[in-house]
């Protein structure tokens, strides 16, 4: 699953959503980022900041993955926030052992 947000100032972010981790490429105007979160360490319980969808790691060090509110459409975006909050909250109970 693949999430495409685009901004008119700070660029294009891309999250793709895999089996244990999202994938984040970050292009703004002069220069690429990329990463990757493991699923396992997020929080499936995301905040709302300013008009941002923060998810944060279980240790609260700050956010992880940052997503435009609503964008590119409320359909797709809140399809893909309900698919990283259910597979973060499977990887963590599978890393911890929980069933």
């Amino acid at each position: 699953m693949k999430l495409v947000q685009k901004h008119i100032l700070k660029g294009t972010q891309e999250f793709e959503l895999l089996d244990d981790e999202v994938r984040v490429r970050i292009k703004p105007p002069f220069k690429e980022k990329e990463k990757s979160v493991p699923l396992s360490i997020l929080n499936p319980e995301p905040v709302i900041e300013n008009s941002r969808l923060n998810f944060h790691s279980r240790v609260k060090c700050g956010p992880l993955l940052s997503l435009y509110l609503d964008k590119p459409n409320a359909k797709e975006f809140n399809a893909f926030v309900e698919a990283v909050k259910e597979k973060a909250l499977k990887e963590y109970n599978a890393f911890a052992g929980i069933k």
